[in-house]
């Protein structure tokens, strides 16, 4: 039987039972992370800056699920003895600070809707290094999917009742930036947990390492750093909670039950939810084709988790 491709982790749960509700946990955390762009748009401190408080505000609480996790595995846990675990798990960090840049800033610089379309090409960012440079190779029933939910999106956001601009080669350029990252981002954390890293492990350095890029670099590019009142600072509060804390973690560890390139697909649920709650929030209906994408969405996701999603070459 070929290698599925899907990390172990130390869960507590069976790896059956953690296998069956880590795509739930993804919709979930999908839903989540759906707001993250309205908190970008609602924040009064610069893209940057905005993306610092997501990071730094999140870290307390991930250093004290690790060391509430490090008692029940044979790692110290606060200085982990895996060097190179620790390597992928700065990576990761890294990655998403580059992210969190691109993409805040290409909210200011266009559309939510044209952000949004290309910063979600990331599970084409994702299968492509999967297959260049990780000896991955995927089932026909997989890449089907991915073409079905990838025309969803593209439906999805089309449909919409704001056109997609796509004004220069700029945007283009750090919108399809975004995606790539955030495909780096994923594959740098799988190879954390695949060298034993636990999720909270990873959450931790990564928030550390992408905290240490984002402040200098506010510092450099922005005038407006430090919230001004306390609408100001529940809005970065707000967002550091529910798409860091609870949105990323949870990302991170249903990857650890879940191939990187069919996590990356599921989380294509985002522009989705992100349109289902516009509704009641902003007034904006969904249209009948924005309806017909979300169901490509859904049914591209259905057919690629019935795939064995990666089989792996033997490397040469």
């Amino acid at each position: 039987m070929p290698d599925s491709g899907i990390p172990k982790t130390g869960s507590h749960l069976s790896e059956a039972t953690a296998h069956r509700l880590a795509l739930p946990l993804l919709v979930f955390a999908a839903g989540l992370i759906s707001f993250s762009g309205i908190f970008v748009k609602l924040s009064e401190v610069g893209p940057t800056a905005t993306g610092f408080y997501r990071m730094g505000l999140a870290l307390p609480f991930f250093l004290v699920w690790m060391l509430r996790d490090a008692r029940t595995r044979s790692d110290p846990g606060f200085i982990p003895r895996d060097r190179r675990a620790m390597l992928f798990a700065m990576l990761a960090g890294a990655a998403l600070a580059a992210d969190l840049i691109a993409w805040h800033w290409c909210l200011h610089m266009t559309t939510v809707v044209t952000a949004t379309l290309l910063g979600n090409t990331t599970p084409i960012w994702v299968a492509l290094a999967g297959f260049l440079f990780l000896h991955e190779r995927f089932r026909p029933l997989f890449l089907v999917g991915l073409a079905l939910a990838m025309i969803g999106t593209w439906g999805l956001i089309a449909g919409g009742s704001k056109p997609v601009e796509i004004k220069d080669a700029y945007v283009l350029g750090l919108g399809l930036f975004t995606g790539i990252a955030y495909a780096l981002y994923f594959r740098f954390g799988a190879a954390a947990r695949q060298r034993g890293f636990s999720t909270a492990q990873v959450m931790f350095w990564g928030s550390v390492t992408a905290t240490v890029i984002l402040l200098p670099v506010a510092l450099a590019t922005e005038d407006k750093v430090v919230p001004q009142n306390l609408y100001a600072w529940a809005v970065v509060c707000g967002l550091a909670f529910l798409s860091q804390v609870l949105g990323q973690s949870s990302i991170n560890w249903a990857m650890g039950h879940l191939s990187a390139a069919f996590s990356s697909l599921t989380l294509l649920m985002n522009p989705f939810f992100s349109a289902v709650f516009a509704w009641p929030i902003l007034g904006e209906a969904l249209t009948p084709l924005q309806m017909l994408a979300g169901i490509a969405i859904m049914a591209g996701i259905l057919v690629a988790r019935r795939a064995s999603t990666v089989i792996r070459r033997p490397s040469t």
